[in-house]
């Protein structure tokens, strides 16, 4: 059934809200409030999605909500609304219906008038799809703002004029790109033009918090589009220059097109891992700063791959991503144009996995065969590189030791044999001794490397 109601479109529809979302609903009804199931919850359910978070809106004010909820309720953010209550082994945040001032910050309101009213507090929310609310006991949508419509559409829409909700708060921006991307849905045209027209804005935000959606952004289905879009509307500017600068500087080889476009083909084609996309995305940035032509007029990149890790430290360092990520896909860009001997010894295979890591080379494997399979050059990682992983498998096999961790004896045993104290001296031999080991795995053992040692000692 479907029913208008001023400006509201309630439509009768059964949402499985967990047990410990509904007993809160439930509770907060037989006190005589209001409550419903809102945001992504309610747009993930419509749309068959597994919801991430169940958030509940009320007419209960937060005094009301402690009160009804006594010792399991938790003042988490209490100035703007909201109670955290404990239901069961679950948390469920609560809160009061709200009207929101003016957002000086960009990104908390100054001022909140809490209300009694559902379609107030729908009215602040930043896009249509996420601006429905749940009856639990009556089992319907409550649709102000022709959510319902912009599901069926697949369309990302702000709520109201897009200007003042970028203005409330500019992330908002790049959410939009990023819910698009997730839910495979376009952003409407309006929209659109008030992010370029906005852009600036961004600048506002913390790097935190713009990581955080970038992050979603490329780990999501449609990261390429989304990115493709950031561009578009110019807040890749401001975001990843680095990246910004390839959008102009032509590909190169036989790989037609843009540096930018190549990126982005790569990056869909990876697995959606956060280190791996991260990488796919920038393991080229070093080429504008490299790009000269031949004697022939080719275009050629000398030394893309150590340029673009530098950048891409101090893109991820700006953007405040966790040192290790940082490493990690520093490693992958540095490495990405590694190319195998056959003729190196088992012991600079040894070397190479100490300096790496098999994850790293795991990792850099899918890199190339993502890097390929952009070029058109098929699947797979490519003659060399299956080559070099069959090798370092191959070695392996044969003996693990690849640090002084790996060894049979520790620093203490050094200590004992040699009559040195803690320090230098130590390191220094154990060093030699994993020398000797990557040579040789075979002296892997208590015993041999003791003995070796005790040699190391009479000389």
């Amino acid at each position: 059934m479907t029913m208008n109601l001023g400006c509201e479109r309630i439509v009768n529809v059964n949402i499985e809200v967990p047990e410990h979302v509904a007993r809160v609903a439930r509770e907060l009804e037989a006190r005589g409030h209001r409550a419903y199931v809102v945001g992504g919850a309610v747009r993930d359910s419509l749309l068959g999605r597994t919801p991430k978070d169940w958030d509940i809106c009320t007419s209960a004010t937060p005094d009301e909500v402690e009160d009804i909820f006594r010792g399991n309720a938790v003042s988490t953010g209490k100035r703007y609304g909201t109670i955290t209550v404990l239901s069961g082994r679950n948390a469920v945040e609560v809160t009061t219906f709200r009207r929101d001032g003016t957002y000086s910050d960009g990104r908390r309101p100054d001022v909140v008038v809490f209300s009694s009213d559902v379609r107030d507090d729908l009215a602040r929310r930043d896009f249509t799809v996420n601006a429905m609310a749940y009856d639990v006991g009556r089992k319907a949508v409550i649709d102000c703002y022709n959510g319902l419509s912009d599901l069926e559409a697949q369309v990302i829409r702000t709520v109201g004029d897009p200007r003042a909700r970028f203005q409330e708060d500019a992330l908002r921006m790049l959410r939009a790109i990023r819910l698009g991307a997730e839910l495979g849905f376009a952003v409407a045209p309006e929209t659109l033009v008030a992010i370029e027209t906005n852009h600036g804005l961004i600048r506002r935000i913390s790097w935190e918090r713009i990581r955080d959606e970038f992050s979603a952004m490329i780990a999501s289905p449609g990261a390429g589009d989304a990115v493709r879009l950031t561009e578009r509307t110019r807040l890749l500017e401001h975001i990843l220059p680095e990246l910004e600068a390839c959008v102009t500087v032509p590909a190169g080889g036989p790989c037609a097109g843009t540096v930018f476009e190549h990126s982005l083909k790569v990056t869909d084609i990876i697995e959606p891992a956060l280190h791996l996309r991260l990488a796919a995305l920038l393991h080229d940035i070093g080429k504008p700063a490299t790009m000269a032509r031949d004697s022939s007029g080719a275009v050629r990149f000398f030394g893309h791959d150590k340029v673009g890790a530098t950048l891409a430290r101090q893109a991820l360092e700006r953007l405040r991503y966790p040192g290790e990520l940082v490493r990690r896909v520093a490693l992958l860009i540095e490495r990405h144009m590694f190319a195998y001997d056959p003729a190196t010894k088992d012991k600079g295979i040894r070397r190479i996995v100490a300096a790496l890591g098999m994850d790293a080379i795991r990792d850099l494997v899918k890199l190339r065969e993502a890097d390929r399979t952009a070029l058109g050059a098929g699947p797979g990682p490519g003659s060399n590189m299956a080559a070099f992983l069959a090798r370092v498998e191959d070695v392996m096999a044969k003996g693990p030791a690849l640090s002084v961790r790996d060894l049979a004896v520790s620093g203490h045993d050094v200590i004992r044999v040699l009559g040195v104290p803690e320090g230098p001296e130590v390191g220094k031999a154990l060093a030699r001794l994993l020398d000797a080991v990557l040579e040789n795995p075979e002296l892997n053992s208590r015993e041999k490397l003791l003995q070796l040692l005790r040699q190391m000692k009479s000389r």
